[in-house]
């Protein structure tokens, strides 16, 4: 193993991706961790999802990085890390930003992947492997440094006590008793071609509630407030709507505190995933080999359609059949097999 990387001392990684990406690098965390027990190793992320990962026991430090941050204060932001005289820099995300940022906070030696001509800033460029899902494709990094022995453990996340309290106390103001089957549904996506129809989210809390006397509490940000509001007048039954009304930590609680979580292909499924409750994730336009939520206690649901994955935005054929077409029963039949 190169010098370089087996005598670091102190190692930044940095990885700006979305919320699911985070969970999905937990394993990569942690075994690093174990092969430098005594390193500093701190941790460049998304401002807007620090709060998930700020309390990770695997990092010395966390630090929050802000996309809409000018020029002058990307340049700040990267020249006081600069100071921390990194040994080893690991870039996770790979793209342009990341890049540029890894070069001014200048450590050692530098690992990540490259492409498109980005890796002339590195000293080791990787190519991330193709056809398994993003928690091996992170611990293949591992592997391309020189490491050997890595847990399959796999992700994790650990429930803030206060939030954890927040949301019991949440749930009792909202007459939840201690015997009642709890059912998350997360309805938003980072792209519209990944959110299910409304029509189909109404439709299964209420048979959720009907056929199976569970409590339905809807998630999400700010963002989703409006469609969640949108699904609850189509229902039949009164939901529990916990959407806007969580911080990042209390959302991982109130997942754990559920019995089963039902999401399309987004973040909080996989925050779900990883604070240990069982899953069904509902995938159209994403690749669920790379993306599905990780472990075997998870199901997903995909209509075979020989469109997907097609991976866009927004859907090129007009139609956004491969979720338009999974119904609540197809849905109710994998809830039921729980």
């Amino acid at each position: 193993m190169n010098n370089n990387i087996s005598k670091a001392k102190k190692i930044v990684i940095i990885d700006l991706l979305y919320l699911g990406d985070l969970i999905f690098a937990t394993p990569f965390i942690r075994n690093l961790r174990k092969k430098y027990p005594k390193a500093q190793i701190d941790m460049i992320v998304n401002s807007n999802f620090f709060d998930i990962i700020e309390g990770n026991p695997y990092l010395s430090q966390v630090y929050a990085y802000d996309k809409k941050w000018s020029l002058k204060e990307n340049w700040k932001f990267a020249r006081n890390l600069s100071q921390n005289d990194y040994d080893l820099g690991l870039n996770l995300h790979g793209n342009w930003r990341t890049a540029l940022l890894l070069k001014v906070i200048n450590p050692n030696y530098t690992i990540g992947y490259g492409g498109k001509g980005r890796g002339i800033w590195l000293n080791q460029e990787l190519l991330a492997t193709k056809g398994i899902h993003m928690v091996d494709v992170y611990l293949k990094f591992l592997e391309e440094m020189g490491f050997k022995e890595l847990d399959n453990q796999g992700i994790e996340l650990e429930v803030n006590q206060e939030a954890s309290k927040n949301m019991l106390d949440f749930l009792q103001k909202h007459g939840i008793k201690g015997e009642d089957r709890l059912v998350g549904l997360n309805t938003g996506g980072s792209w519209p071609t990944k959110q299910w129809t409304k029509e189909g989210f109404a439709q299964l809390g209420d048979r959720l509630e009907e056929e199976l006397q569970a409590k339905v509490i809807f998630f999400g940000g700010p963002g989703d407030v409006e469609r969640v509001n949108e699904i609850a007048a189509m229902m039949k039954t009164k939901p529990i709507i916990a959407t806007g009304e969580t911080t990042l930590k209390e959302l991982a609680a109130l997942a754990a505190r559920c019995d089963l979580f039902i999401s399309g292909d987004t973040g909080p499924v996989h925050v779900a995933a990883a604070v240990g409750t069982p899953t069904i994730a509902l995938f159209g336009p994403s690749d669920e080999q790379k993306y599905r939520p990780y472990g075997k206690k998870h199901k997903v649901i995909e209509n075979g359609i020989d469109c997907r994955p097609c991976g866009e935005h927004h859907c090129p054929l007009e139609h956004h059949k491969c979720l338009e077409e999974i119904s609540a029963d197809d849905v109710l039949r994998a809830v039921m097999s729980e």
